[in-house]
């Protein structure tokens, strides 16, 4: 076996086992929450300006890679927030967290994080604001709402009539909470399934473009010019599937090897805010009008992050 299909096989296996695990983990403890959180109060957190500052916030919070932040975003479309906010979270969970933000400032120093941070929250704000304005929710793919909805009535109807059974039943023929447990469980079991075909089609081009890319290959961005290279390395970026966090080390060697800063942190916001394989696994969440709109999201604010760290 070349060592490049040893390095592939590797990274498919450990990046799916994470997936997979991240997965049913955090569809399973979003489930619990909305079970137990009425979708009002979700509503009521997620919605109007207050909305955007909880979203971001969420998401500045939540240590997650682009692939890994979806089932949350999943668990907000089914409680019905706010189509801006959720936007919003889905732009920053994957680009900032407490560890990134460290990171950044004692690699890049406190000036390149501090343009980083603010052009990250404010058009992830301002790209999910839009969005919901021109109506975007529309391309989110129907079952998604359905399942939901059909579920929360069929729960809410079997627990009043268990509630009002429940009054001339003894203690041992109420149905007991474990079944409820099973069922949450089962409902995140059958969730993890249906994405799985795209999560393996996803993690299997990014183990090929790990095993088979050199990482010399970016050496060659660096004899464009400023205008060309930021565009053109956020581009690169959609093709990669790493974290922000991973790419500080490669940015690092990237800027010791000559590449601008500029074109560095586009790269890395690209790569760790739209990769190919997120494509993939949102293809089963979203129609194309709203999955080119993300990319386009993602894509300007690599670049506009790009110029703005080139111009300090």
């Amino acid at each position: 076996m070349s060592t490049e299909m040893k390095s592939a096989l590797e990274f498919f296996i450990t990046t799916f086992a994470e997936l997979a695990l991240l997965f049913i983990i955090i569809s399973f403890v979003v489930s619990v929450i909305n079970d137990k959180l009425p979708p009002e109060k979700i509503k009521q957190l997620l919605s109007g300006n207050r909305g955007y500052g909880v979203a971001v916030s969420l998401g500045a919070l939540t240590p997650f890679c682009s692939c890994s932040t979806l089932p949350m975003t999943i668990g907000l479309i089914k409680a019905r927030a706010a189509f801006g906010p959720i936007m919003a979270f889905l732009f920053t969970s994957p680009l900032l967290n407490p560890f990134i933000v460290g990171l950044f400032g004692l690699t890049f120093g406190v000036k390149v994080t501090l343009v980083y941070s603010v052009f990250v929250i404010v058009l992830a704000i301002v790209s999910g604001y839009f969005l919901e304005k021109f109506h975007f929710e529309r391309f989110i793919k129907a079952d998604l709402f359905t399942s939901s909805c059909d579920e929360k009535s069929n729960n809410d109807k079997q627990d009043s009539v268990e509630c009002n059974s429940s009054k001339n039943q003894s203690p041992s023929t109420v149905q007991p909470s474990s079944q409820h447990w099973n069922k949450l469980l089962v409902d995140t079991t059958k969730q993890f399934i249906s994405f799985a075909p795209y999560m393996m089609i996803g993690v299997g081009v990014g183990a090929l473009l790990h095993g088979y890319v050199p990482q010399d290959a970016f050496e060659n961005l660096k004899g464009f010019s400023v205008i060309i290279i930021i565009p053109l390395a956020a581009i690169v970026g959609v093709f990669l599937y790493v974290r922000a966090s991973t790419m500080v080390p490669i940015a690092t060697a990237l800027i010791a090897k000559g590449m601008s800063m500029g074109s560095v942190i586009s790269l890395t916001i690209a790569g760790a805010g739209a990769s190919l394989p997120e494509m993939i696994m949102m293809k089963r969440m979203f129609h194309w009008p709203l999955m080119f709109a993300f990319i386009f999201v993602v894509f300007a604010t690599a670049c506009i992050t790009g110029f703005a760290i080139e111009a300090i």
